[in-house]
């Protein structure tokens, strides 16, 4: 079979919120690139109903899991654009305590990175109105209690509220990948390869002379000088474990975060419509310092419901309550940590997830302060995603969840951040790049994406990888001259 055969300067791996900028920032420099992407690009004709949009735009349908107790679902994007098609739209720049932490440029450096990232994808806050009642309902609560209510800002524009940002936006409002940085790298003449899956290495000497995989139409190869791999903290890790590369620190793969998170579903007396407007539109930072964040959150009935405690007449009348509900998400900055490992059995990779105790505490904390705001804002009923407690009705109820014995297999959770499985930092033996984003092992491979990040963030992370990513690729261009 005819092998094609691609030729550039730099060749980069992934299209969602690393590889794209990256990929823009080399052809915007003058640099010879080209993208490839395993996933295709997405007309929002195309996006579907739920059931469509998870099975087209995501991996695994939606399904991919961290083998542990409790097993964790972490979804991942698989299309031009990777998962900022298909996440919440929201954007945090890098706490600075957590830039200091890393050891490597300081927030100074990094703030007007962050500013031109924002303005690329036009990360504002929206008004009111498309925030929702979801948000609203919350705000009362917290007015009662003294906790601050804040909304999100979202990398959108001319939303409509549609309330669909996870499944695709259908009137591409939102700012993602496919929309912004793509466009503008194709633009500056780069090459964009989608529906072709990286499978390996070509090798030559120390260095790395190319990729190789597979297309619709057959095998491929593309020859590069420059490697960038930004295929996210599950896929890149994996990759290097298969082909054998860039792990004298023995640290590929190890280190996995991804903000734990359980949701908490109010019903109310009043209708409240919580699937209109944005449905991730405000947040709560005021535990952020035990590491809890929550944030609002809201899906269509059929995933929403079907996680719900009940069965027969029961559930017949949660559904039919489906307009009095609100919800919203705790989510954890992790202590703990994963792996993941190169795949087997036609899976690209395996990931392994424990959450601690600590962990499992402090989400029982989150879920117990997230409780008594609904109450206060006049919920009848609160199901918890907490098997012990799964329902509170009171202050009595309450109280008696905070003070049940925890377990981590006592939470619903799932998780939306992978981190830090390809960490940067100084010190070789400790780290997979440098502060570059350069490999310790491999001069002409570079990593920008997620994995990079050495911690948990305790924030949405696709502004931090989109700066980091900015940063490195310009130093890049300017080494290329």
């Amino acid at each position: 079979m005819t092998v094609q055969t691609h030729r550039c300067k730099a060749v980069v791996v992934g299209t969602g919120a690393g590889g794209a900028v990256a990929g823009a920032m080399l052809a915007e420099a003058g640099v010879d690139t080209i993208i490839v992407e395993w996933g295709r690009g997405h007309a929002a004709s195309e996006y579907g109903d739920v059931v469509g949009g998870m099975s087209n735009m995501y991996v695994d349908s939606g399904g991919t899991l961290a083998y542990g107790r409790p097993p964790v679902i972490i979804p991942l994007g698989r299309a031009v654009g990777g998962t900022t098609l298909i996440n919440s739209a929201t954007c945090f720049r890098t706490p600075p305590e957590k830039v200091a932490e890393w050891g490597g440029p300081d927030y100074a450096e990094l703030e007007p990175v962050f500013a031109e990232v924002e303005r690329r994808i036009n990360a504002v806050v929206l008004d009111e109105e498309l925030l929702g009642a979801n948000g609203r309902v919350l705000k009362r609560g917290g007015d009662k209690l003294g906790v601050a209510v804040k909304p999100l800002t979202h990398n959108v524009k001319d939303c409509k509220g549609r309330g669909r940002c996870v499944f695709g936006c259908p009137e591409n409002a939102k700012q993602s990948m496919d929309q912004t940085f793509i466009p503008s790298a194709l633009t500056a003449g780069a090459r964009l390869l989608p529906s072709h899956e990286v499978e390996g290495v070509i090798r030559k000497g120390a260095q790395i002379a190319g990729l190789r995989g597979t297309a619709a139409d057959g095998p491929f190869e593309v020859h590069a000088d420059i490697i960038v791999l930004a295929m996210g903290a599950m896929f890149t890790p994996a990759f290097l474990l298969k082909a054998g590369i860039a792990n004298q620190s023995k640290r590929v793969g190890k280190n996995l975060n991804i903000h734990p998170a359980s949701r908490v579903v109010a019903e109310f007396d009043e209708t409240v419509d919580a699937f209109k407007g944005v449905p991730q539109g405000f947040y709560i930072d005021h535990w952020q310092d035990r590491g809890i964040m929550i944030e609002g959150i809201f899906t269509p009935p059929g995933p929403l419901l079907a996680s719900l405690p009940s069965a027969g007449v029961e559930y017949k009348k949660m559904t039919a309550a489906y307009r009095r509900i609100a919800a919203a998400g705790v989510m954890i900055s992790d202590t703990s940590t994963g792996t993941v490992r190169r795949g087997c059995f036609g899976s690209p990779f395996h990931a392994f997830y424990q959450m601690n105790k600590a962990d499992a505490r402090s989400m029982q904390f989150g879920v117990a302060r997230l409780a008594e705001l609904y109450l206060a804002a006049g919920a009848k009923r609160v199901y918890t995603g907490f098997a012990p407690v799964p329902v509170v009705e009171s202050a009595e109820d309450v109280t008696r969840l905070e003070g049940h014995r925890v377990r981590p297999t006592d939470f619903e959770l799932l998780a939306f951040h992978p981190l830090g499985t390809c960490a940067m930092g100084s010190d070789p033996r400790k780290s997979v790049v440098n502060f570059d984003l350069r490999s310790h092992d491999i001069d002409n491979l570079h990593i920008m994406d997620a994995s990079v990040i050495p911690h948990s963030l305790g924030v949405n992370p696709q502004v931090t990888i989109m700066a980091l990513a900015m940063r490195a690729a310009r130093l890049l261009a300017t080494k290329l001259g």
